[in-house]
């Protein structure tokens, strides 16, 4: 959960932020832009290591860079200080990420089995933005903004403490590939020239680049345009979340039974049915409540075609768990970050508060449709895929 809760909890002290040290919210916001950077870039970085040199050390040496990073965000003393200090706190969060899904692959080596426990591993890291702004805002009434960071340092700490007594090296020796930058970007080549592989790769983005559409044009669309109060918008996420755990815990029951391939086919279809539920809702004006029905049934399908996708990935690759998983990682968030500017781009040519608001959820409810669309087309392109 530190990757999501290290975007959102600070979320509700932006506006705190800006005063303090006199600057606009547009500068502040670069606070997010260089921690997603880093993030994005870590990712390369920490993949290959974990193949090289282990899973605990780098992940311990991760948490370390992290707890120092988040540290001086809150020592921050300007803002060029804690956009320079977000960087480095991006980077390190991507080890908390890459690193998991290699060790888990090494723990549960069976496709099917690790696709269940990556599906719960997929519920964390959807859920923790739900609860990431409430944690903050209470914080923000309690404490100064800084306090979000140092928050963040004190679970840092925990998760440290936690690998260090409950972790052990899951990587033998003998499996591990000697670090090369040749021997790298060989691996990074063979993963895209692996048609199938690839595929799932961008199936498993373009799935979680439906759900960035919600979270970037959502909540306008709840609030601005059908008068949700913003202390009720939190509720209505919730229901979201409702179906994804229901729908994590359908995979984990029959994952094993049907297998990951079946799981992605049953995601993406139920996907596309709320998709053109979506539109039909928006088209003709059924009401809020149908729309917010068939959102949920469209993001509560993402955790279990992203887990399912993760875990073909790496049943294909898993002797460079590490390079596949941040590769994936690296093509999930280009993705979900191209799709958020380019929503935020066509919004903001608009002005009036009518056409904007009917306009963005026509934009959200059309890019949540295409990415589904994109999935879907890939997931029929794609063969059977071969083990490596």
């Amino acid at each position: 959960m530190l990757m999501p809760l290290s975007i959102d909890m600070y979320l509700p002290s932006m506006p705190t932020i800006a005063k303090q040290f006199n600057v606009a919210d547009s500068t502040v916001q670069l606070t997010i832009s260089c921690y997603l950077l880093g993030f994005s870039l870590g990712q390369l970085l920490f993949g290959p290591l974990t193949d090289s040199y282990g899973r605990r050390k780098v992940l311990t040496s991760g948490l370390i860079i992290f707890i120092i990073a988040v540290f001086c965000c809150g020592l921050a003393a300007s803002i060029n200080q804690l956009i320079t200090a977000r960087f480095f706190h991006g980077i390190a969060a991507s080890a908390t990420t890459i690193v998991i899904n290699a060790l888990m692959k090494d723990i549960y080596r069976d496709r099917d089995e690790f696709s269940k426990m990556m599906s719960f591993v997929m519920l964390i890291s959807n859920v923790a933005p739900l609860l990431a702004p409430i944690i903050g805002g209470f914080i923000l009434f309690w404490f100064d903004w800084q306090a979000n960071f140092y928050a963040l340092c004190l679970m840092a700490i925990i998760c440290f403490a936690m690998v260090i007594i409950n972790i052990p090296e899951t990587l033998a020796k003998t499996k591990r590939n000697k670090f090369s930058l040749t021997r790298i970007l060989s691996n990074f080549i063979a993963l895209f020239r692996h048609r199938q592989v690839f595929t799932y790769m961008m199936i498993g983005a373009f799935s979680g680049a439906g759900l960035f559409s919600f979270l970037s044009l959502g909540p306008f669309v709840y609030m601005n345009l059908h008068g949700v109060a913003a202390t009720n918008f939190g509720y209505y996420f919730a229901i979201n979340v409702i179906v994804m755990v229901s729908m994590n815990t359908l995979n984990s029951r029959i994952v094993k039974r049907v297998g990951s391939i079946k799981m992605i086919q049953l995601g993406i279809l139920l996907q596309f049915i709320t998709a053109i539920g979506m539109a039909i809702v928006s088209l003709f004006d059924l009401g809020f409540i149908f729309l917010v029905a068939c959102i949920a049934g469209y993001i509560g399908c993402i955790s279990t075609i992203g887990g399912n996708c993760m875990a073909v990935i790496l049943d294909c690759y898993s002797h460079i768990a590490g390079t596949a998983s941040s590769l994936a990682g690296t093509l999930r968030f280009a993705v979900a970050g191209a799709m958020g500017v380019l929503l935020s781009a066509l919004v903001s040519t608009h002005t009036t508060t009518t056409v904007t608001s009917n306009l963005t959820e026509w934009l959200m409810v059309g890019s949540m449709i295409i990415c589904n669309f994109l999935a879907a087309g890939l997931f029929l392109s794609v063969k059977n895929i071969k083990r490596k």
